[in-house]
């Protein structure tokens, strides 16, 4: 029972969960939860640990793979008989797991067996039909699959899947055999690789979970379809590598049983591509298979907790004169087959997006909005942030500071809702039972703040989540129009980086109904040591009990998992909340009594609409031309993505973050900065950027985190990274005016320890020292910057080592050209002559390098290979380009045409080049064509060559590429282009536009447009097909990325002309006339 009087306990880890594992002599493990679901399979050897799955099991719940029986006849049924729902008994023994129950009429045991010896395992399943009428049956096996290190996997589950190879072998024996190939190399070196299929043959099957789950069916998360209907057979290669495979089906008479065996085969090293080749690896399973070992499975009591019994709660839709009602006053509705699901309403000088639960069902990316507190607009330790999710995930990552390392509330780790424990839930009892709030009626996003609307029978509850415009504090309420019901919230708590993991301390004050979390010192909190959270309610009486996973169970019993929970008495309201600081103990606890005390939704809310206000100063568009609402509808929530981007660094998909790339910082956030003219927050990110430049090499890592994690930071970077700082300096000095920043002192980084220096020098000495060290990258004789680790665009960084020191990016020298031009005018301003011409001669120098050696009839190449083992400069991606069979590169084309490279005929014959060969429907491409796939291995690119997954940089139509496009268009002062290519990049105005671009997020930045080829393969076979536009387009991973500055440059700066020249502004607008009046208002006072 919840204990009456306050109490503390600690987070667990792994190997504190009550694991029941199996293990064999070479390296395999699967290991169970006390709740009989699957936790994890594993292997390990002296070169490390592989996590074959890719999701670990939950505690209350379970993970992502499960077992279905599909049961026809008069009363057919689908049943997970091992998985999360499963109702089942749970059995282990050293010769492995069973599982056993009934279902229809049908008694089912299975067991999961591992080979004494071999990476192989069984899951064995026998049927008996115990009804007096004849009956068929199959099963089907659902299995995530990562094979990649877990830290690896724990850092982006999609990232890991998008480079997961899928080959579907047909083998004599057992028909389709599913194998997946880990196409980045992990610890020892090594590409793990996997067989997945049934030994009486499989039937049918399927690769990824999209294909399962996509749309959504509404059927409370069941995975595959009834009895009689086949999973597709075809390859998927998306971002939940999930292969599901169904068995042939059984015929059974009354009394008959029947059994089905899946297997598993693992290897550690697969060094190259899948192939038919592979079947011979698993020739010896029916041997394997009979010398397994037999032992003892005796039954045990499972840990059954209150979420694998409750469904999700059945919610109606918001029908017309609701919405009316609700929502009077609408724009930008988006409609399908004539049915509303979206729009947006005003909110004040802002506006909000609201999706209906129609349009959910329907999307390939979940609705999801990032909430942040606050006033700051850089990274700091005081900034609390949240993810939202529509599918009733009320809070997953909430962190103040640190945004991968600080984490109270997991993360939401698969994009399906399949393990719905993670983050913060709510279960509701409505007098006949707890079920899960899932997907609402209707999601509402604010900048600040969201808002879940649940219309049930007789209730409609609605929860919304505030983050303080003051506070690092955000703020649940709930409410009720109805009748009372009970409610509990519960948590899964982090604490730190990675699930079960680092080890905290809970303390539960049951009077007060407040919780508080200290992590335990570790590397990572020894930091932070007077870190802490605090979670308190200002509706104490409605809460009858608090505490951690016990209330997870009808038994009242704690498991000893990372939960805490509230439940509450039958109730109409109820409000909580989480604050806290990582430096100031003092300050938290006013905070935790501030919110105990209660905290109004107005209070939170007013100072996030003058923040939000400040940062766009006031800005209005206003015009009826096309595109034009949509436009001044995303001005806000582009903003609000360019301060994510820069204060809590993190999107959607990609949730890890937590640092600054040097590029990334340079480029949208500067821009952005800039265009609104926020100088001082410009001028603290240069600051801090020098001090980050190493005082030997005098370059810059890919990536850094601040201090106090400041030798967090990538080892390597690429070429162009040691250039961009040079680039930020420029734009502000253009811009501002500010000379004297050239003499402010700041440290250095060491090289060694990665401390600051003690030594301080100019950011002109800052400079210097950056140049040297580009000077020293030239290759021999030439003026033209080495490529190093490779440039912007990362899919084509170089497998072969040798090419780093060789080969030369046209991008990159154009880039350097630009800021070695700039910087020479700003030192000529400076009364710096002599180094001005210096500056001036390289570049000149630069110059003619880049046409003798880069151009070639006219067109420039993507890059050039200088081996001196050979005559001559190798041009690739360039029409003589017989090594990659690729011609043309977007961005050695747009960077010379903005860096003043290219002579105005140059710029005109590239662009006439971009407009026949890479300007597509929805944008143009980085390249005419995708680069070969065959498989995964690496011969001369990395990314290119082993991502399977044709999205992002791979899919080439990159937004920030696009966006860089669109300036280059504005150079000719093309007015009309200019506005069409933007609404490209408009997650509003592409529907617009494209007719073929697929439903989407519309308050959101989409870094890339992938059209939906389902694999490598056919993106390369039918790519004339996106030429055409006769492919749906998908928008990529939203948020966390440069383009919302860059586009907010564009927008702002060059269609509405408010740019400055050194310190004087300058209007220009490049409006189109087939707008009509158009204007925008800033206040650069607010």
């Amino acid at each position: 029972m919840p204990s009456e009087t306050n109490r503390s306990f600690q987070t667990p880890r792994r190997e504190e969960l009550g694991l029941v594992t199996l293990g064999n002599t070479a390296g395999l493990s699967a290991s169970v939860l006390p709740n009989g679901t699957l936790f994890s399979i594993d292997f390990a050897d002296q070169q490390g640990g592989i996590m074959i799955n890719q999701v670990l099991g939950s505690p209350v719940y379970g993970g992502i793979g499960r077992l279905y029986l599909r049961v026809g006849g008069a009363t057919p049924a689908t049943a997970e008989i091992v998985g999360p729902k499963a109702a089942v008994e749970f059995a282990h023994g050293k010769g492995g797991f069973s599982w056993s129950g009934g279902t229809a009429g049908v008694r089912h045991t299975v067991s999961l067996r591992l080979h004494p010896s071999q990476t192989a395992w069984f899951w064995q399943v026998s049927l008996e039909n115990s009804t007096n009428a004849a009956l068929s049956a199959d099963l089907v096996l659902v299995q995530d699959v990562g094979i990649g290190d877990r830290g690896f996997l724990m850092n982006s589950e999609a990232y890991a899947s998008q480079y997961i190879d899928h080959h579907i072998g047909d083998h004599v024996a057992f028909g389709p055999v599913i194998m997946n190939r880990q196409n980045l190399k992990q610890g020892g070196g090594r590409n793990p690789w996997l067989a997945q299929g049934c030994l009486e043959g499989t039937a049918a099957y399927a690769t990824d979970a999209i294909q399962l789950l996509v749309p959504s069916k509404g059927n409370d998360g069941v995975m595959v379809p009834d009895f009689g209907t086949s999973l597709p057979s075809t390859r998927r290669q998306h971002e939940v590598a999930c292969p599901a495979i169904q068995s042939k089906p059984l015929s059974l008479e009354p009394g008959a049983s029947g059994t089905t065996t899946f297997f598993g085969l693992f290897i550690a090293d697969h060094p190259a591509a899948s192939s038919d080749a592979d079947l011979a690896h698993l020739d010896d399973l029916p041997r394997l298979q009979d010398e397994l070992a037999i032992g003892t499975i005796s039954a045990a009591p499972s840990a059954r907790s209150l979420m694998q019994d409750a469904p999700l709660a059945e919610i109606d839709g918001l029908y017309q004169p609701a919405i009316d009602a609700l929502y009077p006053k609408r724009m930008l509705e988006e409609h399908v087959d004539g049915k509303l699901i979206s729009f947006f309403v005003s909110d004040g000088q802002h506006n909000r997006h609201i999706v209906l639960r129609e349009k959910e069902r329907l999307v390939a990316r979940r609705h999801g909005a990032i909430v942040r507190s606050g006033q700051n607009m850089l990274l700091d330790d005081q900034t609390l942030a949240a993810t939202c999710w529509m599918q009733g995930i009320f809070a997953a990552q909430l962190t103040i500071g640190n945004t991968s390392f600080h984490k109270l509330f997991s993360v939401s780790r698969d994009p399906y809702n399949l393990t719905r424990s993670s983050g913060l839930r709510i279960l509701v009892d409505l007098g006949d039972g707890w079920r899960l709030l899932g997907v609402p009626a209707a999601f509402e996003m604010g900048l600040s703040d969201t808002r879940w609307i649940y219309k049930l029978p007789g209730r409609t509850i609605t929860v919304s989540a505030i983050a303080s415009g003051d506070d690092p504090a955000m703020q649940w309420s709930v409410s009720v129009d109805g009748d009372a019901c009970r409610f509990v919230v519960f948590g899964h708590i982090v604490l730190g980086e990675r699930d079960y993991e680092a080890m905290a301390n809970i303390a539960i004050d049951t009077a007060a109904k407040r919780i508080s979390f200290r992590p335990q010192p570790s590397w990572l909190w020894d930091r932070y040591p007077k870190a802490g959270y605090h979670l308190v309610t200002s509706t104490p009486d409605a809460f009858e009990a608090i505490g951690g996973d016990e209330l997870l169970y009808s038994d009242d019993t704690s498991r000893n998992g990372p939960f805490i929970a509230l439940r509450s008495h039958p109730t109409k309201a109820l409000r909580f909340a989480v604050t806290g600081s990582m430096t100031d103990p003092d300050a938290a606890e006013a905070l935790a009594a501030r919110y105990s005390a209660g905290v109004e939704s107005d209070e939170m809310l007013a100072p996030a609409h003058r923040f939000w206000s400040h940062v766009t100063r006031n800005a209005r568009i206003e015009g009826d031309g096309r595109d034009v609402v949509a436009q001044a509808v995303m001005l806000p929530w582009i903003a609000h993505d360019a301060i994510v981007h820069l204060s809590v660094p993190h999107g959607l998909e990609q949730y890890t973050g937590a640092a600054w790339g040097t590029r990334d910082v340079c480029q949208g956030p500067i821009e952005f900065l800039l265009a609104y003219e926020h100088d001082e927050e410009v001028r603290q990110i240069l600051s801090t950027l020098f001090s980050e430049q190493y005082r030997d090499r005098g370059d810059w890592p890919q990536w850094f985190m601040l201090e106090p994690y400041a030798n967090i930071r990538a080892g390597e970077a690429h070429g162009d990274i040691v250039v961009w700082p040079l680039k930020a300096l420029c734009d502000y000095i253009e811009a501002t005016g500010d000379i004297t920043l050239l003499a402010e002192t700041v440290p250095w980084r060491a090289d060694d320890t990665m401390q600051l220096t003690s030594e301080h020098a100019t950011i002109s000495d800052h400079v210097e020292k950056l140049l040297d060290t580009v000077r020293s990258r030239f290759v021999p004789g030439t003026s033209l910057i080495r490529y190093g680790e490779g440039d912007w665009n990362d899919s084509l960084q170089p497998a072969d080592p040798h090419l780093r020191d060789w080969m030369v990016s046209s991008w990159t020298v154009s880039l350097l050209y630009e800021q070695l031009v700039r910087y020479a005018g700003i030192l000529t301003l400076a009364s710096r002559n002599e180094e001005a011409q210096s500056l001036q001669a390289t570049a000149v120098a630069m110059r003619a390098d880049f046409n003798r050696l880069l151009m070639r009839d006219g067109i420039v190449a993507g890059y050039g290979v200088f081996d001196p083992s050979h005559d001559g400069v190798e041009l690739l991606l360039h029409p003589e380009d017989t090594r990659t069979g690729l011609h043309y590169s977007l961005i050695a084309m747009t960077q010379p045409m903005i860096g003043g490279l290219f002579t105005p005929d140059q710029r005109h014959a590239h662009m006439k080049l971009i407009r026949e060969n890479l300007l597509f429907p929805d944008g143009v491409r980085l390249m005419e064509k995708p680069a070969t796939y065959s498989g995964g291995p690496e011969k001369l690119f990395r990314r290119a060559e082993s991502s399977s997954f044709f999205g992002r940089e791979i899919g080439l139509m990159y937004v920030h590429a696009h966006l860089r496009y669109c300036e280059a268009l504005a150079l000719d002062d093309d007015a009309e282009a200019v506005w069409a290519a933007l609404a490209l990049a408009n997650p509003i105005a592409v529907s617009g536009r494209v007719e073929h671009a697929s439903l989407r997020q519309r308050n959101t930045y989409f870094s890339s447009s992938d059209a939906a080829f389902a694999d490598r393969y056919e993106a390369s076979s039918e790519w004339a097909r996106v030429k055409a536009g006769d492919i749906a387009v998908d928008g990529g991973w939203r948020i966390y990325s440069s383009g919302p500055g860059l586009y907010t440059k564009s927008l702002i700066g060059n269609v509405f002309g408010f740019k400055r020249q050194f310190g004087q502004r300058i209007r220009k607008p490049l409006l189109p006339a087939s707008i009509g009046a158009c204007e925008a208002k800033l206040d650069f006072k607010a």
